[in-house]
């Protein structure tokens, strides 16, 4: 996965927060998270797990009144979005830290 913005990964966080705790779907949220998404992640078969996960917790929330249905698919959308998140993170500190040897630190 190519390394991703400081601004990129807080967005990708800001997200995971939103989903942990969102009980209702808004439209707009929704776009915001979709956005962050598209900006954010590549390669293509990340984006499209990570939007699949999304729209079925948000499916889940509109469409089921069974709580264990919509937490389900909760937990599936963090961890997909942790995996995201800490392989970017990994990504920056791999690049990051031949800079710091050079620099003598």
């Amino acid at each position: 996965m190519p390394s991703i913005s400081r601004d990129q990964t807080s967005a990708l966080l800001g997200l995971r927060r939103r989903v942990a705790t969102q009980s209702g779907v808004d439209a707009g949220e929704g776009v915001s998270a979709r956005r962050v998404l598209f900006l954010a992640i590549r390669p293509v078969g990340d984006l499209n797990t990570a939007l699949d996960a999304l729209d079925a917790f948000e499916r889940a929330i509109v469409e089921d009144d069974n709580r264990l249905v919509v937490e389900a698919r909760r937990l599936k959308c963090l961890a997909i979005l942790d995996r995201i998140i800490e392989q970017s993170q990994e990504k920056r500190e791999t690049v990051f830290r031949p800079q710091l040897r050079l620099m003598g630190r």
